[in-house]
């Protein structure tokens, strides 16, 4: 296109100088200024369209929302180092569809309320293509009618309620943009009380399970599932719940007094340093077995001052350094190399919800949003713990097993606190073969074999 406007315009400029030739001196020099003047517009007119063909694309964008702020603040910056991590990995592989990649972290501050408001912001204001994320359940609720009502894709990579699922069985239409990449509470207890079943009741005579439920959303959904399960096989179940922010729980000493042979802590928030402590100080005659999400953290020996010491719960295979895949190890040390600190589960959960959209927008061509919703429900996806593919009502098949990523984020590999060669480590104990059961330790305190009351 630059070299035939030069070479018209030479041209147009070659007729002006013949033309020069057949007028007077005055009216040759008008002539030439014209001529002048025109290949200078020509030439400015050129730069400027020049300029603009060749201005970059406009970036991709994608949001994630993370608790930055509120309880869950720990897990929130996680998301946000796996948000940054995943831009950088991007761009530098190229970007999608040859633009640049831009992920907006969004803090929510563990508000569903508030999580509305930003997610709104995205979609409205910042025209994400997409939004991923999630570490509060009920914040999810909130952003799958953002989602749903702006027609724009959501992947939530940590919030476990089965609620989630329910709106897309119940309603395709409007929800077919909600997706989930990660296992839900339905699923999400079952590798610990596979424990309980297989393990502790064979060998020590476990019959009475004890939930003690932090009062949220996903611990409701996973209480509610898994204790029919324990009861088909006979055993004996009962609740406890206790409210965000509390600073003791005598629901242990209940929970003591009713005959418990284990207590399955169900939480999130840090409530669940405050559950471990307690047992230890009241050396609580019960085994401690569940979903204790802080204890799973690299920081929980410190933080409690060994008192984690034969608590037994779900590890994030970044945590512990499991190698479900090739990938996932090197990823880890990468971010304990850029941030200083461990991959946290929800980390790697955020980093998982992006690779998918990526490699949905890469398959589609496209960040139209009804494209994305049909590619993420024909295709399989390439994830830091394996393959993530959809059923129908857009819930990750862990089921499915390896090589599908079968880690929920508090509910991989079963693990225990123990002292080992003087050093406090996780020791992994279930499922086999990545376990060893005969490994587990109760603790001194407790009365084995239980009798179940």
């Amino acid at each position: 296109m630059g070299r035939r406007f030069w070479l018209k315009s030479l041209y147009a400029f070659s007729g002006c100088v013949k033309l020069v030739k057949n007028v007077s001196a005055l009216s040759k020099t008008l002539v030439i200024a014209v001529a002048v003047v025109v290949l200078a517009v020509g030439a400015g007119l050129f730069v400027v369209l020049g300029g603009f063909l060749t201005q970059p694309a406009e970036p991709i964008k994608i949001g994630v929302l993370a608790p930055l702020t509120g309880p869950p603040a720990r897990a929130g910056k996680a998301m946000a180092n796996a948000a940054e991590l995943a831009e950088a990995d991007i761009n530098a592989a190229g970007g999608l569809l040859g633009r640049k990649v831009d992920i907006i972290v969004y803090d929510y501050e563990d508000k569903p309320d508030t999580g509305k408001l930003v997610a709104e912001r995205a979609v409205l204001q910042d025209k994400v293509v997409a939004l991923a994320g999630i570490f509060r359940s009920e914040v999810a609720m909130v952003a799958a009618e953002i989602a749903a009502d702006h027609k724009v894709p959501l992947v939530v990579g940590t919030a476990q309620t089965p609620a989630l699922t329910k709106l897309v069985i119940d309603n395709y239409q409007r929800y077919k943009y909600v997706f989930r990449s990660t296992t839900n509470a339905t699923s999400l207890g079952n590798v610990l009380t596979d424990f309980i079943m297989h393990y502790l009741a064979p060998k020590y005579g476990v019959k009475k399970v004890a939930f003690l439920q932090e009062d949220v959303l996903w611990a409701r959904g996973l209480v509610a599932a898994e204790t029919p399960r324990l009861e088909a096989k006979g055993f004996i179940v009962k609740t406890w719940v206790v409210p965000l922010g509390v600073t003791d729980i005598p629901e242990l000493k209940a929970i003591e007094s009713w005959g418990a042979d284990v207590i399955f802590p169900v939480f999130s928030s840090d409530n669940g340093y405050l559950v471990t402590k307690l047992y230890a100080d009241q050396k609580i005659n019960a085994f401690l077995i569940g979903v204790n999400n802080p204890i799973a953290s690299p920081e929980a020996w410190a933080k409690t001052e060994g008192r984690t010491q034969y608590e037994t719960t779900a590890f994030a295979a970044p945590v512990i350094k499991l190698a479900v895949t090739t990938e996932l190890v090197p990823w880890t040390e990468k971010y304990i190399a850029k941030y200083g600190t461990e991959a946290l589960n929800q980390a790697a959960d955020t980093y998982e919800a992006l690779q998918v959209i990526f490699q949905a927008i890469k398959i589609a061509g496209s960040t139209d949003p009804d494209k994305l919703v049909k590619t993420m429900e024909e295709n399989e996806f390439q994830t830091l713990r394996g393959k993530v593919k959809f059923t129908k009502y857009h819930q990750h098949m862990s089921w499915l097993g390896p090589p599908y990523k079968i880690e929920s984020p508090l509910g991989g590999p079963v693990g225990q606190w123990q002292v080992v060669d003087g050093k406090p480590q996780v020791v992994v104990v279930w499922p086999q073969p990545s376990g060893n059961p005969d490994n587990w330790k109760p603790a001194p305190w407790v009365k084995v074999p239980r009798t179940g009351g």
